[in-house]
């Protein structure tokens, strides 16, 4: 099939907004610019009220960034999701949870109480709307001992894309990295559950091996280049991104969770604040 008969669509989205308040002010000028297609909100993070401000002001269409590794959880009663969490009330991280869910000790619904209130966190903070999509943060959503329950709440909130990161950079060029190898093996089989369910993901995904120093032009037009024998007539496509700002480590991360809290600390970001802009 010729390329002047195909239609390629690439998503662009950039990862981890509402975590520091230089990281969203990046994502919003590149969406200002068309340089990105959306985003994915970290619920938990310090910034996340305000990175939902920005999106209704410019109209980003965002998703959920569901994250079950890092910061602290949206729950506030721990009892409930104790398993889910260490002596500090912190996640345990993204390497911790896959040694604790592979030696069977994350209980089930722990883990899909947070997703709920994720969810539901989302909902608050967005004045009742529900994600564009959803994705998980450091690809949690396609471990086997939670994607069942990701798809299932998916579909139950009403979110039918997904991120199914079935990356073919890892498969062709970066098949050393033991952790890439995982997400990837682990996404083949979770996009089964996915058609269970009857959700929606794209035709191919880049972005692990793009990520930091690696986000070169080179790199990507490796990427572009796994496409062109590619015979099937239409394709959507995922850019997975983490734009930002250098940032003060001081500033931000996913620690807060709370909307009062959220709210507060509006005065401080002032300096960063490209509402009016």
């Amino acid at each position: 099939m010729s390329t002047s008969t195909m239609t390629k669509y690439m998503i662009i989205n950039a990862d981890d907004f509402g975590y520091c308040p230089k990281r969203d002010k990046a994502i919003v000028e590149l969406f200002q610019q068309k340089s990105i297609s959306s985003t994915s909100l970290l619920v938990n993070g310090d910034n996340a009220y305000q990175a939902c401000l920005y999106a209704k002001q410019y109209d980003i269409p965002m998703g959920i960034h569901l994250n079950l590794t890092e910061g602290r959880p949206v729950t506030n009663d721990l009892i409930e999701i104790k398993s889910l969490v260490n002596s500090n009330g912190m996640m345990h991280g993204k390497l911790g949870i896959r040694y604790e869910l592979d030696k069977g000790s994350i209980q089930q619904e722990h883990v899909e109480y947070e997703i709920i209130n994720q969810f539901n966190r989302y909902k608050e903070l967005t004045n009742g709307q529900l994600p564009k999509h959803i994705d998980g943060h450091q690809h949690i959503h396609v471990h086997p001992m939670i994607v069942e329950s990701v798809a299932r709440l998916a579909k139950q909130f009403g979110i039918n894309y997904i991120r199914v990161p079935y990356d073919q950079m890892v498969i062709t060029w970066n098949a050393n990295n033991l952790f890439h190898n995982e997400i990837v093996n682990q996404t083949k089989e979770a996009m089964k559950i996915f058609n269970k369910y009857a959700l929606l993901y794209c035709d191919y995904f880049f972005g692990m091996t793009t990520m930091g120093k690696e986000f070169t032009l080179n790199n990507i037009e490796k990427c572009l280049k796994i496409l062109e024998n590619e015979s099937k007539k239409n394709l959507l496509i995922e850019l997975m991104c983490h734009p930002g700002y250098p940032s003060d480590p001081l500033v931000g991360g996913c620690g807060i969770g709370q909307p009062d809290a959220f709210s507060q600390s509006i005065e401080r970001q002032h300096e960063f604040d490209i509402l009016s802009s």
